[in-house]
């Protein structure tokens, strides 16, 4: 029993840096793709479309990779929709700190869980 909840932990953990580091990746080629732009006039940073959807890739790209290594480490579901609650964690602070529109925040919840869904309906395949 401690073994598997020490299984779990360490693959939790693994999921959590994973999904994190392609996060990191998505956001880094968005901003590189396309930059953010500061508005003299207003003092306010513009932040392109094309940003915000490297950013909610991410978090699909990060939550499903994360998430089905977490799973297929631990075999079991338990650490990858821990992962996907750090990433949603991670993405509503973001939207609330930086004041972001509705549908960001919705998608900070959405994106993820639809992501880890979809990772542990490929693990089960992959698994039976």
């Amino acid at each position: 029993m401690t073994r598997t909840i020490l299984r779990s932990a360490i693959a939790a953990i693994i999921g959590i840096v994973v999904a994190f580091g392609l996060i990191w990746l998505a956001q880094y080629a968005g901003s590189e793709i396309s930059p953010d732009v500061y508005d003299p006039d207003s003092g306010e940073i513009l932040i392109p479309i094309g940003s915000t959807i490297s950013l909610i890739a991410g978090w699909f790209i990060g939550s499903f990779a994360g998430g089905w290594l977490a799973m297929r480490v631990s075999a079991g579901t338990g650490p990858g929709w821990i992962v996907a609650g750090a990433v949603i964690g991670a993405a509503l602070y973001r939207a609330v700190t930086l004041a972001d529109s509705w549908w960001i925040m919705a998608l900070a919840v959405a994106v993820p869980l639809v992501a880890v869904w979809l990772a542990q309906r490929a693990t089960s395949i992959a698994i039976d």
